[in-house]
């Protein structure tokens, strides 16, 4: 909600609304004097926008229009110069200070004579273009209060002092495209001159004004006209092919430089406006499947062609209709004449009252909220879309090769439209940016991609050549999926496509694995708890192998066609989610040139740069492929394969199967055996033949924590603020001391610290168990040590402790508690959260007093060799062991969570542990107890209660909770 702070100047609306996000922020303040003070009805276009609000909420995201004025540096403007101006600007056009508020039960816009406009200022650097665009960002991302709030925020961007950007963010209920242009251009002059002498465009009240007076006469021929048109289409309702997606509406933009040419000559041959192409572009590859011959078009129309309406500052964008005769099958330069004749038909008639519209067709039994969804939305809001420029010159070549400077990627999707297939157009930079939204539920998300390179391929082939019907494209390929593989251009990358061909298009329920996982993506929104969820993994190739790019992306493309799992995404059907498995398409490949090779022969610091970047962003589970790939190449030949899976369908030793099928795909092209069970093979499994071990598993957990008290219970006085601080220790004493105590044992050194963490959580406080939960890889099936999917899942370990046994009986029985916890370790967590639930606990929050161990090392010897330092070497290695201190997490599960990593010739335990319980100096504690204790047991048994003679930091007492 808005922060109001009143400004005692006397002046009616002077009070100074400022969004809440700002509450903290620099301001200043823009003050403004104007004409036109009063009230009036709203718009059309208000009316409708209005509607769609008090029904759907606000699509602010979507609907606020976000702009940015580059200021000279030369112009010298301060910030309380720009300021004036925005002043000035805001009392020139009564339409910026207008707002939407309800009276009697009707809503209607109030314009203020005068007022304060609050303005952000922000720092940036250089031209300041990038510190514009996140200001841009903050202020078009929050919602307007349209009844407080001024239609209009301004950020002013600062260098050295002076202002270099102004970002101004419209509310679309006051202004459309047109006049936020021209809003623009006259605080270009403001800046510039101080003030404008010529007389401002008709505002929004104006328009109003007119439209509920002079112009109710062109509403009534307007609805006419729809009465007239809508009937000839067929009535055929849209079938829905699947539930779609959770948001069902998704949404995929092209920007392609060769549409924009491609486009540009066929409206000068055509004699057309570049609108018209376009949106038969549109229509042709809407229209091709179907054998209606008419087809209903949707064109947002801008209605400015009277000359009095130019320069207006309102919003008079109004939806137009017309219907497209496709009979006789035309070639596509017949269709572009049929549209443009239609469409300016249907614009000519875009001007009237949307209820005496809606009134009409509910008249003629015609429900509005659903007739137009099985025809197309079109909306060109590029600032220029006429004639007057001479036509581009460009080869069919030129052309062609434009297509591969396409890039296409996905945006923030939708929940409701009025129509199943929505299209629009917009400047971009590197060409014209095509925005295409599908209802999921009636089109399937990958044909939005071939749907927009369809449409780019058809405008390039017309522009040359006549395309007759059905206008197919000849090249639109394999839908790409989202993600975050993008070149920089600056550092000479390019994005390849590695295109599979898979047997089958399949979906099935999530595996257990994956419904574990699942729930930790969904309950913990921090970026640092999502990051654990990407693995990272390289692949050296060696020079003498000679892969060129080319082989690389085959090799790639191979790999996925291999392993279904690594086409898998994810769906919500009937409110569950299901992994659905796709049968073609192509995954995006980085590929990373190193601009230095004597810097970076082998191309290792290029690969540890690309790890962190395509690490970072969270995956997309709905859109993007599960696996991020970049080639990094040394003089043209592949030397290093940065690869990120999704751990939604892999673990670790699927993530390891995979790289190695990669490694002999790079050296021979082919595999000869059969890849292992992937996800839907392991979830049909599940769902029959592991059900009684689901049932066993879940038995065994409730036996096990019955009467069990947690490691860090409750503490006396619980405090409102939850932190977790992490700490790191890195040392080669604990990977020798655990090997040597595994070895001599004959355990394995994940026993060693299990029964070492035991040892130092219990810390002699004479409790008869300790229970301890640890992560199963669950690969003891048959066939599953080559599965590739996610099977990791926690199990849990109740080790006794009532007689004080010495270490060595500890290890013993941690073993077995551990041998014990595996087995039981594999089960349906939807029936473990039930069977926990009906004890009266919260699963979600259950586990949480018990500390976590995760030995996330990728290998550790089930028998290691008792070669290694000896006694005094190893006594001594603790003094070198080092300590750090990691980034706290906002949110985690677990009061304490240990995990154990590889690090070159050490090893490294990690702790995360919740402030009310333990504080950085005891994790520090802890992690070096461990080490402590296991360098003494490398040398003798250590009898309860485990406390090692000489011990640097000691093992912290966390029985309890901390004094």
């Amino acid at each position: 909600m808005p922060v109001r702070t009143v400004v005692r100047s006397g002046m009616p609306f002077a009070d100074i609304v400022v969004p809440a996000e700002w509450a903290s922020e620099s301001l200043v303040h823009a003050e403004f004097t104007g004409d036109g003070a009063g009230v009036a009805p709203l718009t059309w276009a208000q009316q409708v926008l209005w509607r769609s609000i008090t029904r759907f909420g606000s699509n602010h995201r979507f609907l606020n229009l976000r702009r940015t004025v580059a200021v000279s540096a030369r112009a010298g403007v301060d910030v309380d110069a720009a300021a004036r101006a925005v002043g000035e600007l805001v009392g020139r056009h009564s339409a910026l200070r207008t707002r939407l508020r309800v009276a009697d039960g009707e809503p209607r816009q109030e314009t203020a004579a005068a007022g304060v406009l609050p303005l952000l200022v922000c720092a940036g650097d250089g031209d300041a273009s990038a510190a514009a665009g996140q200001a841009a960002g903050r202020l078009g991302d929050v919602a307007f209060d349209h009844a407080e709030e001024w239609p209009l925020r301004v950020a002013l961007v600062t260098v050295d002092d002076r202002v270099r950007q102004v970002v101004v963010v419209f509310s679309h209920t006051t202004v459309d495209a047109h006049a936020a242009e021209v809003v623009l251009r006259d605080l270009r002059l403001i800046l510039l001159r101080g003030a404008l002498p010529t007389p401002a465009g008709p505002q929004s009240a104006d328009v109003a004004r007119r439209q509920h007076g002079a112009d109710r006469r062109r509403s009534e021929r307007s609805v006419a006209y729809w009465l007239r048109e809508f009937p000839r289409l067929p009535g055929r309702p849209l079938t829905p092919t699947g539930p779609g997606l959770d948001p069902p509406l998704r949404r995929g933009v092209l920007v392609s430089p060769a549409i924009d040419t491609a486009a540009r000559l066929i409206a000068a041959r055509r004699r057309v406006s570049v609108s018209a192409v376009l949106l038969a572009g549109y229509a042709a590859m809407a229209a091709r499947d179907t054998d209606d011959e008419l087809c209903g078009l949707f064109p947002m129309a801008h209605n400015r062609f009277r000359t009095e309406y130019a320069d207006a500052v309102a919003n008079l964008g109004q939806i137009g209709f017309c219907v497209v005769d496709l009979s006789g099958r035309p070639d596509f330069d017949e269709l572009v004449s049929r549209i443009w004749t239609a469409s300016l038909d249907g614009l000519r008639h875009a001007y009237y009252a949307p209820p005496a519209l809606r009134h009409a067709f509910e008249a003629a039994g015609v429900d509005l909220d659903t007739a137009f969804l099985p025809y197309h939305y079109f909306n060109d809001v590029r600032l220029a879309v006429g004639g007057g420029a001479p036509p581009p010159r460009a080869t069919l070549g030129e052309l062609r090769a434009a297509l591969d400077a396409s890039t296409f990627s996905w945006t923030a999707g939708l929940e409701k439209a009025a129509w199943h297939l929505l299209a629009h157009v917009v400047d971009e930079p590197a060409g014209v940016g095509v925005t295409l939204t599908a209802d999921t539920r009636h089109l399937p998300m990958d044909a939005v991609e071939p749907f927009l390179r369809g449409m780019e391929e058809l405008l390039v082939e017309a522009a040359f050549d006549r395309v007759r019907w059905p206008w197919s494209s000849t090249r639109a390929g394999l839908p790409a999926a989202a993600g975050p593989v993008v070149g920089d251009a600056t550092a000479g990358e390019q994005v390849g496509y590695a295109p599979f061909h898979g047997r089958r298009d399949a979906s099935a329920p999530l595996t257990w694995g994956q419904r574990a996982m699942w729930r930790t993506v969904e309950e913990f929104a921090s970026p640092a708890a999502y990051r654990v969820l990407g693995l990272p993994r390289t692949l050296p190739v060696a020079a003498r192998a000679d892969v060129t790019v080319a082989r690389g992306l085959e090799a790639v493309g191979a790999l996925v066609t291999r392993h279904e799992s690594l086409r898998t995404r994810f769906r919500l059907r009937d409110r569950e989610l299901h992994q659905e498995v796709t049968a073609a398409g192509r995954l995006p490949v980085l590929v990373h040139p190193v601009a230095r090779p004597a810097d970076d022969p082998d191309g290792r610091s290029a690969a540890a740069a690309l790890t962190a970047r395509l690490r970072e962003p969270r995956f997309d589970h709905v859109a993007e492929w599960p696996l991020r790939v970049a080639l990094v190449t040394v003089d043209d030949r592949v030397r290093q394969v940065v690869a990120v899976f999704s751990h939604s369908v892999a673990d670790l030793q699927a993530a390891d199967t995979v790289l190695r099928d990669l490694r002999l795909l790079l050296l021979r092209g082919t595999l000869d055996a059969a890849p292992g069970p992937q996800s839907l093979d392991l979830a049909e499994r599940e769902r029959d033949v592991e059900v009684r071990r689901s049932q066993r598993a879940v038995a065994y957990w409730l036996r096990q924590v019955d009467g069990l008290a947690g490691t860090l219970p409750d503490p006396d006085r619980p405090s409102a603020t939850t932190r977790h601080v992490r700490g790191a220790l890195v040392s080669s004493a604990l990977h020798d001391a655990s090997g040597l105590v595994a070895a001599r044992h004959r355990v394995s050194s994940a026993d060693a610290l299990l029964a070492a963490t035991v040892a130092v959580l219990d810390a002699g406080s004479g409790r008869d168990a300790c229970g301890i939960v640890v992560m199963a890889n669950n690969r003891f099936q048959p066939g599953h040590d080559r599965a590739v999917g996610t099977l990791n899942q926690i199990g849990f370990c109740r080790v006794p402790l009532a007689d004080r046994p010495g270490f060595a009986e500890l290890l013993s029985r941690a073993r077995h508690a551990a041998l014990d916890a595996y087995r039981h370790a594999y089960y349906d967590p939807v029936v473990w959260e039930r069977a926990v639930t009906e004890l009266g606990h919260d699963h979600r929050t259950f586990l949480a007093p018990f500390c976590y161990l995760n030995d996330a090392r990728l290998a550790h010897p089930a028998r290691p060799s008792t070669a290694g330092p000896d006694e005094s070497g190893l006594r001594s290695g603790p003094a070198r062991s080092a300590f750090r201190q990691l980034p706290e997490l906002a949110d985690f599960p677990w009061r304490l969570r240990l995990q154990v990593r590889d690090a070159p010739g050490a090893a490294e335990l990690i702790a995360t542990a919740d402030v009310r319980y333990l504080s950085i100096g005891q994790i520090e504690g802890l992690l070096r107890g461990i080490e402590a204790l296991l360098v003494e047991a490398a040398f003798g048994d250590v009898p309860w209660p485990w406390r090692p003679g000489a011990v640097g930091h000691g093992p912290p007492a966390v029985a309890g909770p901390p004094g």
